[in-house]
């Protein structure tokens, strides 16, 4: 007896799990029968996303998407983020569900929460009347039920990670950048402060040059600091977008940035205003966004960017295969320095001397830390007098040491042969005193 109660027990536990399997082959079979959107969303033209406590409308303009919000006091549209939205609606379009049902009509639907869901969706679309509804709920069981208008009978269940996939605040989609621009097109750069530097720079064939101010017009730019600083304006982002109205503490703007781009007659430009009983942040007004932003003040500090920071501050140009010679008088010692390929050897040495063609890379990295004068103080003092040759003897450049407690340390001046003093780091001078000491030279 025992016997045929487990067998018939088996049986019904097989024929269960048959029906089981049965079923849920035929839910599976039907989810992958219909398709969960049979719509196109190519040609939508807005999106309304209600979710939580925040509704706002995601509306193609031509070739970019405008987020619509409703602030406190005021509406407005602000830039999107066009690859964003994009992924919102190729997300809608290819998800797979792992399930369907039928029979949501009537009750149905609050049986998977989507009476009341947590993401309402609406795609309007370009050249149709007849809008296509979206919802989707998270069940208990963390999967992520939907259901759609053009298949107003079936509830679709998908994996649970589907819901966070489109349940995004509005912030998400806001185009924070405060500048568009193709960094390579860049030609032009102008940065105006009314009590500051202000300059402005041109891409010509040999680089950027300046035409502000004044006395560097025609004078060249450094093409790495300004290549620096247009990728750092490519990469500013806004730091919060202003949904209410705020007043700056003038109508002056402290800073005002623009850049064109080749082609471009209308730069792209931003202005930062300072904020009444706000030290920390500038208010930032830009031709790309649609409305006000913030950005702390050190980030505002950072764009801060003199002519003389700018500047080409390289003193001279100077091709190294063409020295055969120096000469360096240091000390009360003369040493003359001679090319012995593949090296270099003091007059009267023997042994090679180390260190020489990176003593003569950094004559050419040689720049002035600050802008140049006629005269030196009674406070400097001279350490070392220095003339490269060419094969035949004839003078290529000739420079001249001098220290002064009055720099700031690390610092030395150098008189070039046009009769200037740089302010210049001291290591080429430390380098050059360290491989010819005084006092233990070998004379001519």
């Amino acid at each position: 007896m025992r016997r045929i109660l487990l067998f018939a027990a088996i049986v019904v536990l097989a024929v269960a799990a048959g029906g089981a399997y049965w079923y849920r082959t035929v839910l599976m079979e039907q989810a992958a029968a219909s398709r969960w959107l049979a719509h196109s969303l190519d040609q939508v033209k807005s999106v309304h996303v209600q979710g939580g406590d925040e509704s706002y409308n995601l509306v193609r303009r031509g070739r970019q998407w405008e987020i619509l919000l409703a602030g406190a006091s005021w509406n407005l549209a602000a830039r999107a983020v066009k690859v964003k939205v994009k992924d919102l609606l190729a997300g809608l379009a290819e998800s797979t569900p792992l399930l369907s049902f039928d029979g949501a009509g009537g009750d149905g639907l609050k049986a998977y929460g989507l009476d009341q869901p947590g993401l309402t969706i609406i795609l309007q679309f370009k050249d149709e009347e007849t809008p296509l509804t979206v919802r989707l709920a998270k069940g208990e069981s963390g999967r992520t039920y939907g259901w759609n208008s053009e298949s107003p009978d079936r509830v679709f269940e998908f994996e649970g990670s589907v819901f966070d996939r489109f349940a995004h605040p509005s912030a998400y989609f806001l185009d924070t950048r405060v500048f568009s621009f193709e960094e390579e097109k860049v030609d032009r750069v102008q940065l105006t402060q009314p009590f500051g530097s202000s300059w402005f720079v041109e891409q010509t064939g040999q680089g950027f040059v300046f035409t502000l101010p004044g006395y560097l017009k025609g004078k060249n730019a450094s093409s790495s600091e300004i290549k620096l600083y247009i990728h750092t304006l490519a990469l500013l982002r806004a730091g919060k977008l202003v949904l209410e109205p705020v007043v700056p503490e003038s109508g002056m703007a402290a800073l005002t940035i623009k850049v064109w781009t080749k082609g471009a007659n209308d730069p792209g430009q931003v202005e930062f205003f300072t904020i009444e009983d706000d030290v920390k942040h500038y208010l930032g007004r830009s031709t790309w966004l649609t409305v006000p932003f913030l950005l702390d003040a050190e980030s505002v500090s950072q764009l801060v960017k003199s002519a003389f920071d700018v500047q080409g501050r390289n003193i001279f140009t100077l091709d190294i295969s063409q020295i055969s010679a120096l000469v360096i008088e240091h000390g009360g010692r003369r040493y003359v320095i001679k090319r012995d390929n593949p090296g270099w050897k003091v007059l009267g040495g023997e042994k090679a001397v180390p260190g020489i063609d990176m003593a003569l890379w950094r004559f050419t990295e040689l720049q002035f830390e600050a802008l140049p004068l006629n005269n030196l103080a009674a406070t400097a003092v001279k350490l070392m007098d220095c003339r490269l040759l060419d094969g035949n003897g004839k003078p290529l450049k000739e420079v001249t040491f001098y220290a002064d407690p009055k720099l700031p340390q690390g610092q030395c001046w150098m008189k070039n042969g046009d009769g200037m003093y740089y302010p210049v780091s001291a290591r080429l001078l430390k380098d050059l005193q360290g491989m010819f000491p005084a006092g233990s030279a070998n004379k001519e």
